[in-house]
């Protein structure tokens, strides 16, 4: 288990951001983007968690040691759970939460819109479904019958 599995999607807070781009070994990039596959995080939420960590780690170290002993032995326990994910039938990686992700409508990483007919990106399909006045969940879920056909013909077509 990793730092991020005790993050595993919290709500954003409403604080202006910034952006930092930064460059990885592709097999490094790779490698975090599954893991934030297997974690329902996108890459931003885990680089973002990562750094406040770092920071968080930092201010307990220079304030107590009494926190830093208590986050080992809650890391500790944290990797100790060796089975927290289970393979689904589509053989994606999904976490044991309730949390809702759309790794069941996807196909070589985009999503249906059933309403347009068209695949996009899954990394924008959030901004899309927003063009039609609702969530991506809603857009999926309330047209499932269309989404499977649209599935179905791709598969047919790969």
């Amino acid at each position: 288990m990793g730092k991020l599995d005790k993050y595993a999607r919290q709500s954003k807070l409403k604080e202006q951001s910034k952006v930092l781009p930064i460059r990885l070994p592709e097999s490094i990039y790779e490698q975090f983007r599954q893991r934030c596959v297997e974690l329902g995080l996108s890459m931003s939420e885990a680089g973002y968690l990562l750094i406040k960590e770092e920071l968080e780690d930092n201010l307990y170290i220079s304030n107590t040691n009494e926190v830093a002993v208590t986050t080992e032995q809650l890391q500790k326990s944290i990797q100790g759970d060796t089975k927290p994910y289970t393979r689904n039938t589509t053989g994606k990686y999904f976490s044991s939460s309730t949390r809702w992700n759309s790794n069941h409508y996807e196909i070589e990483n985009e999503l249906p819109c059933p309403l347009c007919q068209q695949w996009y990106s899954k990394a924008n399909f959030s901004r899309h479904a927003k063009n039609h006045h609702t969530t991506t969940k809603e857009l999926l879920e309330s047209n499932e019958d269309l989404v499977y056909e649209m599935i179905d013909k791709r598969k047919q077509n790969m």
